[in-house]
């Protein structure tokens, strides 16, 4: 299939009198949910760290975050794996389309991050995170819990990343268990080359066992591995492609494009 997609986005900030910074940032097809809170984000920021609300990653998803990606539109994103707060790549559970709150604090090499889905009784997630960066390392953990009226998932992610000269390796794991107990793990390693203008990548994932119990009928859900390259043009613009293996339906997906930005 052929695709396209122009999106603008409006960022604006702000500092007080006593040193606070003030922001939001929302795209134009957001506008409306931005007005409640629901896409976009706004924030405040200084010594105590940064407050941030509406729709904002969970703690953990901050913290531990995803591994690379492959392909001009992201190719479904199955290099991501799953995190129960608000995220990018979730369950879609109530809490996805309430706004969130998440808080950040900074000193020297860690980072903790806070967060909580708006309190709606049907489904609230809490989560905790940390990241620790020396040089070109960094380490992180996140915990993170969603009560819904049937039972409580609870979610511990790990993460790593190290940059080696051109080469850039990057791992997540996730375990899961929910109060049956059912237990249930994700895991996903991706690896970027640099050379010039040239970036290659590839990843390796598997969420079948956590995100298929759930959601059986998710495209995401199952075991993945994709390989894929960019290439900077210069002045905004790249051509990226990508290839992307299902091995559990065993499917294929590839596609190749121009982005470019202003």
């Amino acid at each position: 299939v052929f695709n396209s997609r122009a999106r603008v986005k409006f960022t604006m900030s702000g500092e007080t009198d006593t040193g606070l910074t003030v922001g939001a940032e929302f795209r134009a097809n957001d506008a409306a949910g931005a007005a409640s809170g629901t896409a976009g984000s706004v924030f405040v920021s200084g010594g105590f760290g940064k407050l941030s609300m509406g729709d904002v990653d969970g703690a953990v998803n901050a913290a531990v975050g995803q591994v690379s990606g492959v392909g001009y539109t992201g190719l479904d994103d199955r290099n991501e794996i799953r995190y129960l707060g608000n995220g990018g790549n979730n369950f879609g559970f109530a809490t996805t389309n309430d706004p969130s709150v998440l808080y950040e604090f900074s000193t020297g090499a860690f980072t903790v991050y806070l967060s909580a889905t708006n309190p709606s009784g049907t489904g609230d997630a809490i989560g905790v995170g940390a990241k620790y960066t020396a040089g070109n390392f960094t380490v992180s953990i996140g915990h993170e819990q969603l009560d819904l009226d049937a039972f409580t998932w609870k979610h511990t992610a790990i993460g790593a990343s190290a940059a080696l000269g051109a080469v850039t390796l990057k791992a997540v794991y996730g375990h899961t268990t929910e109060d049956a107990p059912i237990e249930y793990d994700q895991y996903a390693v991706s690896a970027d080359y640099t050379t010039g203008a040239l970036t290659l990548t590839a990843f390796i994932s598997d969420t079948e066992d956590f995100a298929s119990t759930i959601h059986p009928d998710s495209a995401k859900s199952g075991q993945h591995y994709g390989v894929g390259a960019s290439y900077d043009l210069g002045g905004g613009a790249s051509v990226a492609g990508g290839y992307v293996k299902d091995r559990t339906d065993d499917e294929d997906a590839i596609d190749l494009g121009l982005k470019f930005s202003f």
